[in-house]
């Protein structure tokens, strides 16, 4: 099977999700049916498409082939001939066992219903049939085979019922019919011996064998899908993978052995979304805003009562506003851990005397003048967020950005809404 690839770089800004996605955070996102997928990935409220791939897998309903003409007759396995387009789900009709060479009873489990472009009407023995250049025929040769209408020769050899035995019949002549608009073609899928005689020709079980070819198609399309999208979610490191798509095909490769492992155990949810294409990546972050947001909530939740733990234990972590800053000056900072409502700005100030002074304080904090002890009025305020995080990145460190959504951020708020794992231990 070909599959096409696609190499994207498109980037979609979202509105915002109620601010819930750090910039930071990223999640994989991949839409999918049996015809094609988007792979992409969610970095904080961008959605950037990474890759595209188209499948060959056949569509699940086809416009003509594999079907005979609506005057066929059927054998049943009771010895009567009934036209194909009177044949039911549940009837028996006669077919042939390749394996023990005795003719038996297969049951109808499905018939089909066509138009057709093309036709050929076949003669062999005091019979003919029509059938479109998709059916399969029995033949033989070395051994027995299946072959296409379309590709059958005069003087192939074909099975044909005469009474209660079966016999080899040539193929006397081929032309091509016309096919009325108005008119139906018909298929019928029995189990379990897969076949039934038609105007007494032995003829393939088509659309079984058409779901097979399917079912492998669709099997390797989605083991290529799997390789592709786990290596970019490995890549890119995600912290939790979302998957949508119209039908049954995104529940397939989220629950059976597509994806890497890894990256399998990071599924957040799967959602119906109606399309699989760069607007089904965004309909699918839409669709999962709650998910994303109770994976936030948890992984803030786990990240802050770990660090919590190693306040109390004493390790290379420290908490507050005055011993952070002072870590980042040495360069100890391994982690910074910062809340999204960041509280402390710089502040420009200047007292009824004339008096200056900055200083880095809360926003809503009152601060008095050193020298005369009026209370100072902001003549400037400046936001450090960005100047904290920055200079953490600088340095390397990874940052977390958290809120005080969860006990927890509240109980980080309450320290000050700042600190880090270190490096190394400071004084």
């Amino acid at each position: 099977m070909e599959t096409k690839i696609y190499w994207c770089d498109q980037v979609f800004v979202l509105d915002p999700l109620k601010d819930m996605l750090k910039d930071k955070d990223v999640y994989g996102l991949l839409v999918l049916d049996a015809r094609e997928a988007t792979i992409g990935i969610l970095r904080g409220k961008k959605i950037i498409v990474r890759k595209k791939l188209e499948s060959a897998v056949p569509s699940k309903t086809v416009k003509g082939g594999m079907c005979l003409h609506k005057a066929t007759m059927i054998k049943l396995a009771n010895g009567q001939e009934v036209p194909i387009n009177k044949i039911k789900k549940g009837d028996e009709v006669l077919s042939y066992d390749f394996v023990d060479n005795k003719l038996k009873a297969s049951v109808v489990e499905e018939v089909y219903k066509r138009k057709v472009e093309k036709a050929k009407k076949i003669f062999f023995e005091k019979d003919s049939i029509i059938a479109s250049y998709d059916h399969l025929i029995f033949v033989k040769k070395d051994k027995v085979e299946e072959k296409f209408v379309k590709d059958l020769e005069k003087q192939d050899v074909v099975f044909v019922l005469e009474g209660e035995t079966i016999k080899e019949a040539k193929i006397k002549n081929m032309s091509e019919t016309f096919v009325e608009a108005s008119i139906f073609f018909y298929d019928l899928e029995v189990r379990p011996y897969g076949n039934y005689f038609a105007n007494n020709l032995l003829v393939h079980n088509s659309q079984g064998r058409y779901d097979r070819l399917r079912e492998d198609a669709i099997n390797e399309f989605l083991s290529k899908v799997g390789e592709v999208a786990s290596n970019v979610f490995l890549e890119e490191n995600v912290i939790g993978v979302l998957i949508g798509g119209p039908g049954p095909v995104k529940e397939r490769i989220a629950k059976e052995d597509y994806l890497n492992y890894q990256i399998r155990n990071k599924i957040l949810a799967v959602k119906d979304v109606g399309y699989t294409d760069e607007y089904g990546l965004e309909e699918l972050v839409k669709r999962s805003e709650d998910v994303l947001q109770q994976a936030e909530i948890f992984r803030e939740k786990k990240l802050l009562s770990d660090f919590f733990v190693k306040l109390r234990e004493g390790e290379n972590a420290v908490v507050g506003l005055e011993k952070t800053l002072k870590a980042l000056e040495m360069g100890a900072v391994n982690e910074l851990i910062i809340l999204e409502n960041f509280e402390y700005v710089r502040k420009h100030l200047v007292c009824e005397n004339g008096h200056k002074k900055t200083v880095i304080a809360k926003k809503d904090e009152k601060i008095k003048c050193d020298v005369c002890g009026k209370e100072m009025n902001v003549e400037k305020e400046e936001d450090i967020f960005d100047e904290i995080v920055l200079k953490a990145e600088e340095l390397g460190a990874k940052v977390n950005i958290v809120s005080d959504d969860t006990e927890e951020g509240k109980g980080f708020r309450s320290m000050g809404g700042i600190g880090a794992l270190l490096r190394f231990k400071i004084d």
